[in-house]
């Protein structure tokens, strides 16, 4: 009696309304937080390093999930050379080792100054080299005018370098943007919006410069940096592999680089912090010039998607599939720390294994493909080859269920634990009313389907999205610990993982058995 009403004064102290758990001799009830947490720790182990594409780290954890896929009688889903059957494809990449061969080197009228690329700079894509360019710099580098922001009107990028600040313009602690707006520019993440709007990538520039603050150091040995860490890329059609060069690198500066940078000049937003935006002016710089030099060599390699499958039970529907996806891989170490990534992908990994499991003993009328795919964070290159080369027609998939990241809270969930469901409600309003709906009747856990949607490129969904299949992407949000060497398994809230992959299991097995197939209501983009 005291166990249950200490869970009741929980659940209350909470806010959370979570219905009570299925009994284990039904299939979502086999979904148990145990189970979860033995694949998360072993997935999210020290042993496997990280997971990495190219490391032996992630090969055996495909070979884990592809285990666990043949002991819960999930089918393989892939044809080898040979005939037989398979739960490995295997995904052609090239691993893109970057040197400097020419330091970052200011040229002043007090004559050149040169920088090596070791404490104070972060590569993170590569481009052409630089000969003695003009700076100009650009505030944010966000070009949003319908919220009355825009850095980059009236200014002319081409063939200079462009030095811009990481985070969001505030005034008074208060970010100037919209809340959804600001928040899609947040982090590492936010650089690559910025690079994609059409306002900077048509402008041209040569190179962009992204000055860290002392107030983001402690991130600093976080991001990513090509010097350190190889690059992945996808070769397509399995040829040889080549170098890419992206038209502008992009890399970041801190410390004395970025004082050098800005010395002599009329605005340093090294002191950002004391100044404020008061007086915050774009301008060019007068009289500086940057060099930089960058060599790469190419080293071809495959690396293997995991897929599984449960055949549906009525042969009408056999060319619908209902597909429930995770990525596996994680990211190297970052200044000799493990990134176990037990939130990003563990969690979710482990919960597309146990989905699997339970839609395996109750199979669907439609076929479930359970799959975990490889490279997500070298750019979705696991998921992108999949649909390149899909063991069924491209058309049978009718829709994709993304779990990247099911374990953990953002500051902006609150108490509730709310979790974030992306991609069903902008884009496919009929999927998004069937999660509401057996969330409603099933877990009753507090979904956000609004919130994050500036993250609709952000997981493996997005190369569904992008052929006109439905999908809904299950995301923790934006925590502190994500892609660094705190995000272990010991944080993971277990709970949340257990009844997220519960609902999954829940829309999925609706899915599976409706009458009819989900579509998309807009085209995709």
């Amino acid at each position: 009696m005291r166990t249950r009403l200490a869970l009741v004064m929980m659940v209350a102290a909470l806010g959370a309304p979570i219905a009570a758990a299925p009994p284990q001799d039904t299939p979502a009830g086999s979904i148990t937080r145990e189970e979860l947490r033995a694949h998360v720790y072993f997935l999210a182990s020290d042993f496997l390093g990280g997971r990495r594409p190219d490391d032996a780290g992630y090969r055996i954890a495909a070979e884990y999930a592809a285990s666990h896929f043949r002991a819960s009688g999930v089918r393989p889903a892939f044809t080898a050379p040979d005939g037989t059957p398979t739960y490995f494809q295997p995904v052609p990449l090239t691993r893109v080792i970057t040197t400097i061969d020419l330091p970052v080197t200011l040229a002043t009228a007090a004559g050149e100054r040169t920088f090596p690329a070791r404490d104070d700079f972060r590569l993170m894509s590569r481009g052409p080299a630089l000969a003695k360019v003009p700076l100009i710099f650009i505030g944010y580098g966000i070009s949003e005018p319908d919220h009355g922001w825009d850095d980059i009107k009236g200014v002319d990028l081409s063939g200079k370098v462009a030095v811009m600040l990481l985070g969001t313009p505030s005034r008074d602690g208060k970010p100037v943007l919209p809340a959804q707006v600001n928040q899609g520019y947040q982090g590492v993440a936010g650089i690559g919006r910025r690079i994609q709007t059409p306002a900077l990538r048509q402008n041209r520039p040569a190179a962009l410069l992204v000055v860290v603050n002392d107030a983001d150091a402690e991130s600093w040995n976080v991001l990513p940096d090509l010097l350190t860490s190889p690059q992945i890329q996808y070769r397509p059609g399995g040829g040889p592999g080549r170098v890419a060069v992206p038209p502008a690198a992009v890399a970041f500066v801190k410390g004395a680089l970025a004082k050098a940078i800005f010395e002599g000049q009329t605005y340093s937003p090294v002191d950002i912090a004391g100044r404020g935006l008061e007086g915050y002016r774009t301008f060019e710089f007068a009289g500086t010039r940057l060099s930089l030099g960058i060599r790469a060599v190419a080293e071809d390699f495959e690396s293997v998607n995991v897929a599984g499958i449960v055949p549906g039970t009525d042969p009408a529907l056999a060319h619908q599939v209902v597909t429930v996806g995770a990525h596996l891989d994680h990211l190297a170490p970052a200044a000799g720390a493990i990134r176990n990534g037990a939130d990003d992908n563990a969690s979710g990994s482990a919960g597309v294994l146990e989905i699997a499991e339970a839609v395996a003993a109750r199979p669907a009328r439609r076929p479930v493909l359970f799959a975990l795919w490889t490279a997500e964070e070298s750019g979705l290159l696991g998921s992108r080859h999949f649909l390149a080369a899909p063991p069924m027609a491209l058309d049978d998939i009718i829709v994709n269920l993304c779990l990247d990241m099911i374990g953990r809270s953002d500051a902006a969930a609150g108490a509730k634990r709310t979790h974030y469901v992306v991609g069903s409600a902008r884009i496919t309003p009929e999927l998004k009313s069937l999660i509401a709906a057996v969330n409603a009747r099933t877990v009753k856990w507090p979904l956000d389907f609004e919130s994050r949607e500036g993250w609709m490129s952000g997981s493996d969904h997005y190369a569904f999205h992008q052929k006109g299949i439905p999908t809904a992407f299950w995301f923790s949000g934006l925590h502190d610990d994500l892609h660094t060497p705190g995000d272990d398994a010991e944080k993971v809230d277990f709970e949340k993982v257990q009844r997220l992959s519960q609902l999954v299991y829940e829309v999925a097995a609706e899915l599976g058995n409706r009458k009819s197939s989900i579509r998309p209501a807009t085209p995709a983009k």
